[in-house]
């Protein structure tokens, strides 16, 4: 265990002393990883294709990431609408749509709350990437309550993928396009939101988007509460009430909605979130709780009861040395002190 938390203190200190150029080239990973998915999309309406095709896509992603990097949250959550809306275009309908909506969620949540607004498109790569699980549970540990928001919209944005993708399709792109110009399309807007809407629904399962939203809100506030209580190992009790609240919850969620969730799976993927979420809590601090100490004092208006507890540091693997010296027995000893001397027994000679 000691190397282990050698191994760790090696990592935070090469963290810690490069963080200026980490943090930075994370994000711009980060914002490769989401325009790379967004342009990877294609479908641009024909009157723009022209420009875009003149673009190489992986230099057109490297500048957006660079941009990604260097812009404040809200400026990338414009870039990243203007995106969407280019790559939808092809159907001037959900394109609209997509663009009506992301700015809703821009103007009235994430333009007030940069920070947890990551959570949104943390969300929909963890989905992604099969650990949608984990997402509920950092949230509750490292972020407020309100973390409950963004990790909705992005279960319904992920929720919602499937169905734009099926209206953007090459086929539904030229049934929607044919025979019709700009002025027709806007013109027609009232209708076709109303077939946009009807298509979206009709490959939409209510159901499910509402159960996962409803369990992840609430692994959300348990992991946030339990995660600050004043007892030992209240962050690991946190991640492990987490794993199972999101077990039983989708549990009883197939049992009532009759969804089509495996358990196996389930059980498997959560465990593994778990398993991830304990190694981000080892690398962010170890506690010594043997060492921990409760502290009380008081000044003229408050009365102050804090619980202090150490975090474990250590730079090298600490080792005791044990030093053996020959003992003689202790019956020789005993012997050697209470024989007598002989006066008349000769000692180094002869009398």
């Amino acid at each position: 265990m000691e190397q282990v938390l050698v191994a760790r203190e090696s990592v935070v200190k090469f963290f810690k002393r490069f963080e200026v150029f980490i943090l930075p080239l994370l994000k711009f990973f980060l914002g490769l990883f989401v325009f790379t998915g967004l342009t990877s999309i294609g479908h641009v309406h024909t009157s723009l294709a022209p420009f875009t095709e003149q673009m190489s896509p992986t230099l057109l992603n490297w500048l957006f990431a660079m941009l990604f990097t260097v812009m404040p949250m809200n400026m990338s959550w414009i870039l990243i609408i203007l995106t969407v809306t280019v790559q939808f275009s092809v159907n001037i309908e959900v394109a609209v749509a997509a663009f009506i909506f992301l700015m809703f969620v821009f103007l009235f949540y994430a333009r007030m709350a940069p920070k947890e607004s990551i959570l949104i498109l943390f969300t929909v790569m963890a989905f992604h990437f099969n650990i949608p699980y984990l997402i509920p549970i950092i949230a509750g540990l490292y972020f407020p309550v309100t973390a409950v928001i963004p990790v909705t919209i992005g279960v319904f944005v992920n929720a919602q993928i499937d169905g734009l993708f099926r209206l953007i399709s090459p086929t539904a792109a030229a049934a929607a396009t044919a025979e019709r110009d700009i002025a027709d399309i806007f013109t027609e807007f009232p209708g076709a939101f109303s077939e946009v809407y009807t298509a979206i629904m009709g490959n939409f399962d209510m159901q499910t988007w509402i159960f996962t939203a409803i369990i992840f809100a609430m692994v959300i506030v348990l992991v946030h509460f339990v995660s600050r209580q004043a007892i030992d190992f209240s962050k690991e009790i946190a991640i492990g009430l987490g794993c199972v609240m999101t077990i039983f919850g989708f549990i009883i969620s197939v049992l009532v909605a009759e969804g089509a969730v495996n358990i196996g799976t389930l059980i498997l993927g959560t465990v593994v979130c778990g398993l991830i979420a304990v190694i981000i809590r080892f690398f962010d601090g170890v506690l010594d709780y043997q060492r921990a100490e409760s502290v009380q004092f008081e000044d003229d208006n408050n009365y102050y009861h804090v619980r202090i507890v150490p975090k474990v540091i250590m730079t090298k693997s600490q080792r005791s040395v044990k030093r053996i010296r020959p003992q003689m027995p202790e019956n020789h000893l005993e012997d050697a002190q209470e024989m007598p001397e002989d006066e008349d027994t000769p000692h180094d000679g002869l009398r």
